[in-house]
């Protein structure tokens, strides 16, 4: 439970500081920093992209990024605000109006909103706040893994719970690996990189159970893909143990703008809040804007949402016609194994501009593919198959 900063605690905090920036630099000057027990050092090889034919077109399915671009009336806001970009917005209140319209759309208060420079930036401020006093994190195994590197960078210890054969965390056994030591608890739902989903009645139960004894962390990043939506927002109304991510970086295309939120109880939100560097004002304005707008762009996000199903069915459609066992995915990306390809997958994809995700799940190796435009996922088709019959 959140409870009064002491002075420990700002000492604590002081010194998260310097470790977070320590931790950021080494992300942006570094990325083989990161590599993990799920091979997420596959994203950023600096040697592989310098040699990459840049004459021609660059196929980027390796970020699960929106390929459509930022919608057009988030485009018409941003560039709008830019009249007033030398200002940090404090007067008129664009931060706080973003609040309220993301607090209105889940039926919370706008203290229940912690505006941010992207999800990942709620990551780092939830790896120093239930980080500060190290004890351990539970995660399933594969996952988003930037939590578990910024918990493990300040001494806290990750403990990863394997997926199901059908690749879906593993409640249970999650739950069974909650101790005195464990600080918080995260479930990605959709997952990243597996795209399986938790049924959201077994996800609200064990989100009541597990938060009796310890913080849970839902991350939402890939919730709009879902027709349904499931999300888990309405629990923090009245349980200070339990926090929602979420992102503009994937259905609303916005992810070079840097702009997501966390959602909790509002005395976790004024505790969290404390590890925020700066405060709300690390999110720009035109990210704000742009957020802003982009939530009433219902043509643009339908309209997105339909060609991406359509180019997710036909890649999976590629990968079965190759044999190429897959996981069904509720996303923007496809899981595929690489059990029967002997080679390092994604340097041979590079060599036709074609950019991809390689993992490490233990003893086997996993593809990810980002999901693009019709077209780019038809050269995706091509360039598989001389890839896996080379």
């Amino acid at each position: 439970m959140p409870t009064k900063c002491t002075d420990m605690e700002k000492i604590n905090r002081k010194n998260f500081l310097k470790n977070f920036a320590v931790i950021a630099a080494g992300i942006t000057a570094a990325p083989e920093v990161f590599a993990t027990p799920t091979g997420f050092v596959s994203h950023q090889r600096p040697a592989l992209l310098s040699k990459l034919d840049t004459s021609g077109k660059l196929i980027m399915l390796n970020a699960n990024e929106n390929p459509y671009g930022v919608p057009p009336k988030a485009q018409k806001a941003i560039i709008e605000s830019l009249a007033t970009g030398n200002r940090y917005g404090f007067v008129d209140n664009t931060r706080e109006k973003l609040r309220e319209k993301i607090a209105q759309k889940e039926g919370l208060s706008k203290e229940h909103i912690l505006l941010s420079a992207g999800s990942s930036e709620v990551l780092g401020i939830l790896g120093g706040y239930f980080g500060k006093d190290k004890g351990n994190m539970i995660f399933a195994l594969p996952t988003f893994w930037l939590l578990g590197e910024y918990a493990k960078n300040l001494g806290v210890e990750v403990v990863n719970v394997p997926v199901t054969k059908d690749k879906k965390h593993d409640l249970n056994a999650m739950l069974g690996k909650i101790n005195r030591k464990t600080k918080l608890l995260q479930v990605c739902n959709p997952n990243n990189p597996t795209g399986t989903i938790v049924d959201a009645t077994e996800l609200k139960n064990f989100c009541t159970e597990a938060s009796k004894k310890t913080a849970v962390f839902i991350d939402e990043a890939y919730i709009d893909f879902l027709p349904d939506r499931p999300t888990m927002a309405g629990l923090v109304a009245d349980n200070q143990n339990i926090i929602i991510g979420r992102t503009f970086s994937k259905v609303f295309g916005m992810a070079g703008l840097r702009i997501g939120y966390a959602i909790a109880h509002p005395k976790l939100v004024a505790e969290m809040e404390k590890f925020q560097q700066g405060g709300s004002i690390s999110v720009g304005t035109s990210s704000v804007a742009g957020a802003m707008a982009a939530m009433d762009d219902s043509e643009f996000i339908n309209s997105f949402l339909e060609k991406n199903k359509a180019a997710r069915d036909f890649t999976m459609s590629q990968l079965k016609s190759l044999d190429i066992p897959y996981i069904p995915s509720y996303t923007n990306f496809v899981y595929f194994s690489l059990a029967k390809y002997p080679n390092d997958f994604v340097k041979e994809m590079a060599k036709y501009n074609v950019l991809v995700r390689m993992f490490a799940e233990n003893e086997e190796k996993w593809g990810r593919v980002s999901i693009g435009t019709m077209e780019e996922m038809q050269v995706f088709g091509e360039v598989i198959k001389k890839v896996w019959q080379s």
